[in-house]
């Protein structure tokens, strides 16, 4: 009855002292939030044209660049945001841009385009998506805070 006594009373402590451990916070996050700027939207172009969905739109199936165009879904807005009034080249092209990236999704061109979409019109919105992003980084290039 003892042991018995004395596994529960064991037993117990560890359950206090795991649920303790639980509630730690550990650190504090610091800074986060803050807007990288130009600069690493102009990284995030160098390496999103890496790809072969941008190099060479009309050689591939549009459904193996869903990734692609995700990727690139937050890119007409950070430009457009980075070109303010002052660049309205940058605007045009990040409008340019966002309508190629609603034509492959409306299109449904993530998915196998045969059954739910016109390949045709796929690939053409691959391509319309590549002639605009490289206005786009041709434009993020141009802004001081990357050029200069």
């Amino acid at each position: 009855m003892r042991i018995r006594t004395l596994l529960v009373a064991v037993a117990g402590v560890l359950m206090v002292l795991a649920s303790a451990c639980s509630r730690e916070a550990g650190p504090t996050p610091t800074g986060g939030g803050e807007d990288p700027g130009p600069s690493a939207l102009a990284t995030k172009l160098r390496a999103i044209t890496q790809d072969v969905c941008y190099r060479a739109p009309g050689d591939i199936d549009p459904p193996k660049c869903q990734k692609y165009v995700t990727q690139l879904g937050s890119v007409p807005g950070q430009a457009r945001d980075y070109a303010k009034n002052e660049h309205p080249e940058l605007t045009s092209a990040a409008d340019t841009l966002g309508k190629g990236l609603r034509a492959y999704n409306s299109g449904g061109c993530g998915d196998d385009p045969g059954a739910s979409g016109d390949t045709e019109a796929c690939t053409q919105s691959l391509q319309d998506i590549a002639d605009a992003l490289g206005d786009v980084q041709a434009g993020v290039r141009q802004l001081p805070e990357v050029s200069g």
